[in-house]
């Protein structure tokens, strides 16, 4: 689990910023929302993100994303941008690095990272754990007259001459060290801890944009066990479907295609034989069962996907994809999760989001206010931030609970509407 991100001159926060997990003292619905660490400390497994429109609301999820990218990512020279732009509404802050703190929680351990990076190469980049209060290192690195030079803690990391040579020649300076570990073939504890956690529990960012519907089609091909729960979700979630049909159907390529490929003389003749003999359009078929009463009684009809409105099919994904966060106890971000959802539905998946015991957290922006009449209820305080521009064009983000007197008030989404917390839109009369 994420206990706290903080970064700077990262999009538009040109400022340092940090965005926290950790719990405040509050022990209003402990069970469904605080995760206990080894040592003592309280995580969030839901944060939410309000303010208004080009305030830095998605530019938060991105830079989170960003590090996330740049992490797997493995360019194979030293041209691939590193993926990281820097605030450039100033004139000094294009010149100079992004940087990232992170710390976080696998199998019960702590660890810090740190990383200092130009849109072209790492400055700096360090791994490090905790047994007590002190952090321990495990691997550090420097940028040296544009090479990297790695360090590793003996007590923790034993590592031969040829095995650094090695993984310094393949830790480019526009690559993680993450990256350049996966070319080498040794025993790292700590950092193969990381980059498994990095690969299989730190999920992609899902935008507005995002082609859910095809994650959701993907995933009920896949799992069984999804596609029930599928079903019972849309069932309980008061959809008439009660039914899901899926099979796989097979098309010939079409003969236009076969044609040029049979004419095509730098196409070898036995891959021509190879490409129409092996190979064939297979798509993917979900059948939706719609469940109607009328004057005859009860009737079932099959609809296609591309017969379902907007919401089913979004809800299809984003269902898939929290699926999988609970899963595998992983962080899952949502862009504008309200998108194509009505809010009682988006309550609702928060709702049993919330309910499931796991290590996951969600992380979502949204401009649906009527949440804040859910607290105490079905969210809490230490749940929402806000995100505010300020006259030079940089991104403030804050908790809800830096405001004082929270507890005298009685309805939020008022306060909030008033402009009390600030985070809205300034709109001129």
């Amino acid at each position: 689990m994420i206990e706290e991100i903080t970064f700077k001159n990262v999009l538009s926060f040109k400022d340092e910023v940090t965005f926290s997990f950790e719990a405040t003292d509050d022990s209003s619905l402990e069970s469904s929302h605080v995760v206990t660490m080894p040592n003592g400390m309280r995580l969030l497994k839901l944060g939410i993100v309000y303010g208004p429109n080009a305030s830095g609301k998605s530019n938060l999820l991105y830079a989170i994303d960003d590090l996330r990218e740049f992490w797997i990512s493995d360019p194979q020279n030293m041209d691939t941008p590193t993926g990281f732009e820097p605030f450039i509404l100033d004139t000094d802050t294009p010149s100079q690095p992004s940087e990232y703190s992170i710390k976080f929680w696998v199998n019960g351990v702590r660890y810090w990272y740190q990383l200092q990076a130009t849109g072209k190469q790492v400055i700096f980049e360090k791994l490090s754990f905790y047994k007590t209060v002190q952090p321990i290192k495990v691997f550090e690195r420097r940028l040296d007259e544009g090479q990297s030079v790695l360090t590793f803690n003996p007590a923790v990391q034993k590592i031969g001459q040829e095995e650094q040579k090695t993984l310094s020649l393949n830790c480019l300076p526009n690559k993680s060290f993450f990256a350049a570990r996966g070319r080498v073939n040794m025993k790292m504890e700590h950092v193969d801890t990381v980059r498994q956690w990095i690969h299989t529990q730190f999920m992609p960012m899902i935008s507005p944009k995002s082609n859910m519907t095809r994650y959701g089609q993907k995933k009920i091909g896949e799992s069984t066990d999804f596609k029930e729960y599928l079903l019972d979700f849309l069932h309980l979630a008061d959809f008439n479907i009660t039914g899901l049909n899926d099979h796989i159907e097979e098309e010939q390529i079409p003969q236009q295609v076969q044609k040029f490929l049979l004419e095509d003389e730098k196409v070898p003749d036995d891959i021509k034989k190879q490409v129409l003999s092996q190979h064939s359009l297979k798509k993917h078929i979900i059948g939706f069962e719609h469940t109607v009463e009328n004057d005859r009684g009860k009737e079932t009809y099959e609809l296609s996907l591309d017969q379902q409105s907007d919401g089913t099919r979004r809800v299809m994904g984003v269902e898939a994809a929290i699926y999988e966060a609970v899963k595998n106890n992983a962080i899952l971000m949502i862009d504008e999760m309200e998108a194509s959802l009505h809010p009682d539905l988006m309550e609702y998946i928060l709702q049993e989001y919330l309910l499931k015991q796991s290590e996951s957290q969600l992380l979502i922006t949204t401009h649906y206010s009527g949440l804040f009449n859910t607290i105490n209820d079905l969210i809490r305080k230490d749940n929402i931030w806000f995100v505010e521009k300020g006259k030079n064009g940089s991104t403030d983000l804050f908790s809800l609970v830096e405001f004082k007197g929270l507890n005298k008030v009685t309805q939020f989404e008022r306060v909030y509407r008033k402009g009390m917390f600030g985070a809205l839109p300034n709109i001129m009369n």
